[in-house]
């Protein structure tokens, strides 16, 4: 879907360097090079990517050595920048919407009438259908205004209470663009600062390599660009304390240098929030607590998402909320148990209806100001979130609790979350002020979710149906792939066949095999199927690693093992406890 670039590896780099107060500096791209990353290096931080790109493109008008910059992440190796002086950049900054021409003429905006809305309504009904979602919430806005709001679908297959735009659905990770808001207010506040060196806020703070520990800024923290590979195997299901989950990340594989590369962990992400509490008085022992009344007081309240929550009980407590669904290799969408992992809560507690997502869509749209006229966050700290901070690939880059995507000429913010039996969606579009909010009440829904996201900016801005008929068919393809998955699998096992791999295992697995002969591993609310492909070997029939692959063998002492092999490369290996 996005270009590719092939890049040059450049042999030569020169660049001159002149004083703060001479010319500009003369720069050449290297490899890695984004305008987030050279803004970090020349400036006060990412955000003040956009003196450059004005710099260089105003120089490209009269020197054919410069390239107008269409993209803050897209560089090429040797292309020529200009890194104005500090005094310079704040000039162009300051005159930012009226400095810059316009490079590209953008596609149009198309007018959200009642007919583009019923259209897309329908769009959202047959996608529904197509992926066999049980029940989805949609809303939509635009210029301060919730312009559509609709459920589809039943709560819980097997019932008849229908979806509305007030059902309460578990959120998962678009929690993190709320923990990004709540926090830009303590920055407000002077309570925190973004580039503030985390040891100056938690002095126990630690990571594998103690010599980068010190290095690692909030703003790493919230922007995933710390090093610390993504290890979901080591919270999921625990039941890990705020405390413990801080402390694990001492425990956690560094890949890069703070800043190198982008990499997903919600242990991080959770960190951030809990530092927060933290600087904001809260103690050991009551983190989930404190940070639940930040949230509320500092977002929830002032934007009006007032049947928001984090904790299972309350969501549970309005008699207006979805069933979660597990998805399984058979095809079925079946209802399973509404849970949250402790100790991440900051990465993916939240728990609320369309209508509570769409008024925080608004007030983000409108730069701190819920839709009711209560400023929540300054601007310029709540759209610091929105720049981009560590580039993914061309054209996709990770702000502070959203992602950056430029789909054709369009840039669009977004981000989604998972959590067992729920799939969340939200876009949003700032330069045509209009946004989106999309609930589904089933796990395996990222091809509906990226369907639905895609068409809504072709759409938006009268482009061809391309991305939206890539996922549709990505779908199709794995659905008609699964009775060819299960072909060699046997769905039940007998007793002797799995009496050396039953048991309790470390971290609180469990392996089981059940009276109707199918066996299991679990670990807290999570519950995995597995279906015996032979040798010890057996594959995952549900939940988020479905597909993937469970392998049973002893170690050298004989000590039975069980390996857990995810299908998105994480790994985990746990040895059974002796009786």
């Amino acid at each position: 879907m996005r270009k590719t670039l092939f890049l040059i590896l450049i042999w030569f780099i020169s660049v001159t360097i002149t004083s703060a107060d001479g010319p500009p500096l003369t720069y050449i791209v290297q490899l890695e090079d984004t305008l987030p990353r050279l803004a970090d290096k020349y400036y006060r931080g990412p955000a003040d990517w956009p003196a450059i790109r004005l710099a260089t493109n105003n120089a490209a008008a009269t020197d054919s050595r410069f390239t107008v910059i269409d993209s803050p992440s897209v560089l090429l190796p040797g292309q020529v920048l200009v890194i104005p002086t500090t005094a310079e950049a704040d000039r162009l900054l300051a005159g930012i919407g009226t400095v810059e021409p316009s490079l590209v003429a953008p596609p149009e905006v198309q007018p959200l009438t009642p007919e583009w809305l019923a259209h897309f309504s329908d769009t959202v009904e047959e996608t529904r259908q197509h992926f066999g979602i049980p029940g989805v919430a949609l809303a939509i806005v635009r210029d301060n205004q919730i312009v559509l709001a609709e459920g589809f679908g039943v709560r819980e297959l097997g019932r008849d209470e229908l979806v509305t735009p007030q059902t309460i659905f578990a959120v998962g990770s678009t929690t993190k663009a709320m923990n990004a808001a709540m926090i830009a207010s303590l920055v407000d506040a002077g309570v925190l600062a973004w580039d503030q060196p985390v040891r100056e806020i938690w002095p126990d703070f630690a990571l594998a390599d103690p010599d980068l520990t010190s290095e690692i800024r909030l703003r790493d923290l919230l922007n995933m660009s710390s090093g610390v590979l993504r290890a979901d195997l080591e919270w999921s299901g625990v039941g890990l304390t705020p405390e413990e989950t801080m402390a694990s990340l001492a425990d956690l594989p560094l890949d890069e240098e703070p800043g190198s590369h982008f990499h997903y962990n919600n242990q991080i992400v959770a960190t951030a929030g809990y530092i927060a509490a933290l600087a904001a008085g809260g103690t050991n022992g009551s983190l989930d607590a404190t940070y639940a009344d930040l949230l509320r007081s500092r977002l929830f309240e002032p934007i009006g998402m007032t049947t928001a929550s984090l904790f299972v009980d309350a969501a549970q407590a309005n008699p207006n909320h979805a069933t979660p669904h597990d998805f399984t290799l058979f095809g079925e969408a079946v209802p399973t148990y509404y849970h949250a992992d402790t100790g991440i809560t900051p990465a993916g507690a939240v728990n609320a209806s369309a209508v509570d997502l769409a008024r925080f869509l608004l007030m983000q749209l409108n730069r701190g100001v819920s839709q009711t006229g209560t400023r929540v966050v300054s601007a310029e700290n709540l759209t610091e979130a929105w720049q981009p901070q560590i580039e993914i690939s061309p054209d996709f880059s990770y702000g502070m609790g959203w992602f950056i995507e430029k789909y054709g000429d369009v840039e669009m913010l977004w981000h989604d979350g998972d959590v067992l039996g729920f799939k969340s969606l939200l876009v949003m579009v700032p330069e045509a002020n209009v946004g989106m909010v999309l609930l589904t009440n089933r796990t395996i829904s990222f091809g509906f979710a990226n369907s639905l996201r895609y068409r809504f900016i072709e759409l938006l801005y009268g482009l061809d149906n391309e991305a939206a008929v890539y996922y549709k068919t990505q779908w199709d393809d794995f659905i008609e792939a699964l009775p060819g998955i299960r072909e060699p699998l046997a769905e039940t096992v007998s007793e002797a066949e799995i009496a050396d791999y039953v048991g309790p295992y470390e971290t609180g697995w469990q392996v089981e095999r059940r009276e109707d002969g199918t066996f299991w591993t679990k670990r807290g609310p999570y519950q995995w199927r597995l279906l015996a492909a032979g040798d010890g070997k057996f594959v995952i029939n549900n939940g988020f690693g479905i597909t993937s692959e469970i392998v049973f063998e002893p170690d050298e002492t004989g000590r039975m093992q069980m390996s857990v092999l995810l299908s998105n490369g994480e790994t985990g290996t746990y040895t059974r406890l002796e009786p």
